[in-house]
């Protein structure tokens, strides 16, 4: 019979899991060996949104979009293990896009009861490659892959798991099924959680509606640059690329971080492949382009070159679309860097935007001038009047300038330079990542952009209009 301290001891083991995980439950290394299961940064953000919407509804239905290798299953797995030993009658399933993985997922739950110190560990009455049946408890945990028909469907659950949801063969069947097993009743647990497969299927479908609020579930996103290991120190100074500097301050990252996504992007044969993998945000997940953006990212990826297959060039330009302020919560100035090929094709060849005070774009675009030997500076006048030329003329005097003046929506202004996109014309010598995410959800209508103004989109617009569709007269031009 337990004493005072002993109930008290046992009832924070019931109540508080990152305490449980760490005292009760082992975890294998990556490194090798097993260690006390301490959440780390992903694991703990999960388990806060979840606990959150189970103080909020009584239940909880998660879908959690990450990248490889964040400990997401584990989590999961650990949690499950937790309320099924402390129930009576209750009923866990996991399913899994591939039976190697259904496997995995079992082991380490077998892994948790066999390192579970003896005081807090029920008796396990059935264990095999399937499930792990407590007897006494009344309660078991299942596991299966999504490549069974009709798995799960004949169960009553209390908690599910669907693991690698977005790669389930018949993922619409399997969640019309399954899903139904779970009553919806408080203390009943469904966790979605994937690694994206793009644009498309029902995990994708469910996500964007758990973001706009269509579905009760909660949509938690794990970026993977919380992961203390994905780092790379390099003894050497590493130069990092225009497009590499936005990306590191637009998320606050480090150096060693950048050079480790430059090893996994090398590794796995390109940006957009990374970005699947080892996400930063829900939008670079998917890389999804918006129904009706004049820009796709199949016709980006066709018309790609490389930077050295790039031919003489007959001008350059730099274009700026300079924005109103200069706050943290302002928009970016657009500046862009493009020149017209002996060809006749045009080719993006710098994306050196941000969020700049006045000063600092003007250095920028000067210095960019200078690198790339351009013609001139294009830069739309709307928003800065007589301000712009002026502090472009203070980094240089005697720069190349030509103001424009928007008189036509953006749209309007961009379809021109988009046909010649489609036409296979335009190409970007590289990827450059926030351009070509504004680009394939530029619409035109108020959603484009995300809601703030695609000021990369316009810059690019006004470069390659200046150089393939504009006159070559001197001074102000209205497009």
């Amino acid at each position: 019979m337990m004493n005072e301290f002993e109930r008290r001891i046992r009832q924070r083991l019931k109540d508080d899991f990152p305490h449980y995980a760490k005292k009760c439950l082992k975890i294998r290394l990556k490194t090798g060996g097993v260690a006390p299961f301490v959440l780390n940064r992903a694991q703990r953000h999960i388990h806060k949104e979840l606990e959150a919407q189970k103080q909020k509804t009584g239940r909880i239905r998660a879908l959690i979009l990450k990248g490889r290798q964040q400990g997401c299953s584990t989590y999961v797995a650990a949690r499950f293990y937790w309320k099924i030993t402390h129930s009576f009658g209750a009923r866990g399933f996991v399913l899994t896009h591939l039976e190697e993985a259904s496997r995995n997922l079992l082991q380490i739950v077998q892994r948790f009861h066999r390192e579970c110190p003896y005081l807090v560990r029920p008796r396990a009455t059935a264990e095999n490659a399937e499930e792990i049946v407590f007897g006494r408890l009344d309660s078991a945990l299942r596991c299966g892959s999504a490549g069974s028909s009709g798995v799960g469907r004949s169960q009553t659950l209390q908690f599910f798991h669907g693991s690698e949801v977005a790669y389930w063969p018949r993922a619409t069947t399997h969640m019309a099924g399954i899903l139904q097993a779970v009553p919806d009743m408080k203390g009943t647990e469904i966790i979605l959680e994937s690694t994206a497969d793009g644009a498309e299927g029902l995990f994708y479908s469910m996500c964007m509606a758990a973001q706009s609020g269509e579905i009760p579930y909660r949509l938690i996103f794990v970026p993977w640059f919380w992961q203390p290991e994905y780092r790379l120190e390099l003894p050497e100074k590493t130069v990092l690329s225009a497009e590499e500097e936005d990306y590191k301050q637009r998320h606050n990252l480090t150096a060693a971080q950048m050079l480790w996504r430059r090893a996994r992007i090398g590794e796995l044969g390109g940006v957009w492949a990374f970005r699947r993998e080892y996400p930063a945000t829900v939008e670079e997940a998917f890389h999804s382009d918006r129904p009706g953006a004049l820009w796709t990212r199949a016709m980006l990826e066709k018309n790609r070159v490389r930077k050295n297959a790039v031919p003489p060039l007959m001008r350059v330009v730099v274009a700026i679309d300079p924005a109103a302020g200069h706050g943290a919560r302002n928009d970016e100035t657009g500046i862009i860097v493009a020149g017209l090929g002996e060809d006749g094709h045009g080719y993006v060849l710098e994306d050196l935007s941000g969020r700049y005070s006045p000063l600092r774009w003007a250095r920028r675009a000067v210095k960019a001038f200078h690198d790339y030997k351009a013609d001139r500076i294009v830069a739309e006048v709307n928003q800065g009047g007589a301000m712009v030329e002026q502090t472009l003329r203070s980094c240089d005097a005697k720069i190349p300038y030509k103001a424009v003046h928007a008189s036509r929506g953006k749209y309007a202004r961009a379809e021109p330079v988009a046909a010649l996109d489609e036409a296979g014309r335009i190409h970007h010598a590289g990827v450059f990542g926030a351009l070509e995410d504004q680009m394939c959800g530029f619409t035109g209508g108020s959603n484009a952009a995300g809601g703030k103004s695609p000021d990369r989109v316009d810059a690019r617009v006004w470069a390659l209009t200046e150089l393939m569709l504009g006159k070559a007269s001197q001074g102000p031009q209205i497009w």
